[in-house]
């Protein structure tokens, strides 16, 4: 049965990478098919064989480069609208790094007319690439029939969007760990095909994923703050012992001068270039309430150090006169009409730039969070203190993937993981798929009106 299934799973698989290649081929085999017959007789000195052989390369190196930052081949993983999305963005990068070649051959600034067309098309073929390779995908994968394992109602509405993923999966039953012995749930497992395990004892679930490796089934574990760090340590052997070093971060100094100097150079550019949407905005703000345009709030950054982060006003004045702290929430009504634009659009977020100039920010790094609100958060969650390992960011692990009402437990895990794998690379990574997030809209959702940090609240009862 497991070889079956082994042989299955590689013709599912060798299936997937035709369509990959396919739509590879097409978009950077008609692109190169221009360059040949049109681009490369216009330039003063053209290319030859293996000029153009080098473009191709060139070609399908970019193409495929940026759609793998944006995730526009996880078909099966992301939401069709998702992969449509990514490929677009990555044929537009493709074709506006095109045109700027191009024309640098060409010693003039070609017409855009040709680009446009030609991603127009990409687009539209991409377009129907995706919703074919999602069709054919589950075609064959068939929904995972899955069982959930949950130590308390916390951890388990933290795995609760799987119920809407039920084109992978089809949730059977879910266990409390506290109350589902291991040979009770070994006998559930028989019968299933995937197992998530949130937030279970260690011992526990170590015996339920080694379990599931012996029957051929897949188990999901949603990892603990103390699995993030041990997996983001260093491997080493220690005579014949194989461990893992887990300390704070150390930064190499090439690193942090490269990455200081990165964000000197790229803030200066980004706000010469904005100036004008920041002139814009500031004039929208002044105008429609006669306020001040610009707005200081005390953060934190690199071991606890404050700094006032600065961004445009996008709520009412004094909008937390009754001093307490607290995040926007849905349907906030101290956000002004102008507000919810620039929130929308993340213009708000521009003055920051100053912030990272400066130094009290870096492009990339955990969010800056509120003194008052980290304060809340680490009593019940000391751990939340070791995302000021490094300085705080504009974007990062936590903004990319995770949105502005995700838990406090769950940012800290994805900005700890950010910190394990520092480098210029995942650094223009996270930049780039920034791109991507700022025209998602669920991204910038907001709490509960009810509360005043991204905590879930609960009922007396402990329900949430």
């Amino acid at each position: 049965m497991k070889k079956a299934n082994a042989n299955g799973n590689q013709k599912e698989r060798i299936v997937l990478y035709i369509m990959k290649i396919l739509i590879i081929v097409f978009i950077t085999g008609s692109l190169f098919a221009s360059w040949v017959l049109h681009y490369n007789t216009q330039i003063p000195t053209p290319f030859y064989r293996l000029g153009n052989y080098l473009m191709g390369v060139l070609f399908v190196a970019i193409y495929v480069s940026f759609v793998k930052v944006y995730g526009g081949f996880l078909v099966g993983t992301s939401p069709v609208w998702d992969l449509i999305f990514s490929q677009i963005i990555a044929i537009g990068f493709l074709q506006g790094i095109c045109y700027v070649i191009f024309s640098l051959l060409s010693y003039k600034m070609l017409s855009v007319w040709p680009f446009v067309i030609t991603f127009i098309v990409f687009s539209v073929v991409a377009a129907l690439w995706c919703v074919l390779a999602d069709y054919f995908y589950f075609r064959i994968h068939k929904p995972k029939r899955t069982v959930v394992v949950f130590e308390n109602v916390d951890s388990y509405l933290s795995l609760k969007g799987i119920r809407s993923m039920d084109k992978r999966f089809t949730v059977l039953k879910t266990f409390n760990s506290e109350k589902t012995s291991l040979k009770e749930l070994f006998e559930q497992i028989k019968s299933v095909d995937a197992v998530f395990l949130c937030g279970v004892p260690s011992d526990y679930r170590n015996e339920v994923v080694k379990f599931c490796i012996a029957k051929g089934k897949v188990a999901y574990v949603k990892p603990k703050i103390s699995d993030t760090i041990i997996r983001g340590g260093r491997t080493i052997q220690l005579l014949n012992v194989p461990v893992y070093r887990c300390k704070r971060s150390d930064a190499s100094a090439i690193y942090l001068v490269a990455k200081r100097g990165f964000d000197i150079l790229l803030s200066l550019v980004a706000i010469i270039i904005s100036s004008p949407f920041m002139a814009v905005t500031a004039i929208a703000i002044k105008a429609y309430d006669g306020g001040d345009v610009l707005y200081k709030q005390v953060r934190l950054t690199t071991n606890g150090k404050k700094f006032k982060v600065l961004k445009f006003r996008s709520m009412i004045q004094n909008a937390e006169k009754d001093g307490v702290a607290r995040l926007a929430s849905e349907g906030d009504s101290r956000i002004t009409p102008v507000g919810k634009i620039i929130r929308k659009t993340r213009l708000d977020e521009l003055p920051q730039l100053f912030n990272i100039l400066k130094g009290d920010m870096s492009f990339v790094g955990p969010r800056p969070e509120r003194p008052e609100i980290a304060e809340q958060y680490e009593k019940e969650m000391p751990e939340f203190a070791l995302r000021l390992q490094v300085k705080a960011g504009l974007t990062g692990y936590a903004q990319v993937y995770g949105k502005y009402n995700t838990p406090p437990y769950d940012k800290v895990q994805m900005d700890l993981m950010y910190i394990a794998n520092q480098s210029i690379l995942e650094d223009l990574r996270l930049m780039l798929m920034t791109f991507k997030i700022m025209f998602v809209p669920t991204s910038t959702e907001g709490v509960d009106a009810q509360q005043t940090t991204a905590r879930r609240v609960k009922d007396e009862s402990g329900a949430e």
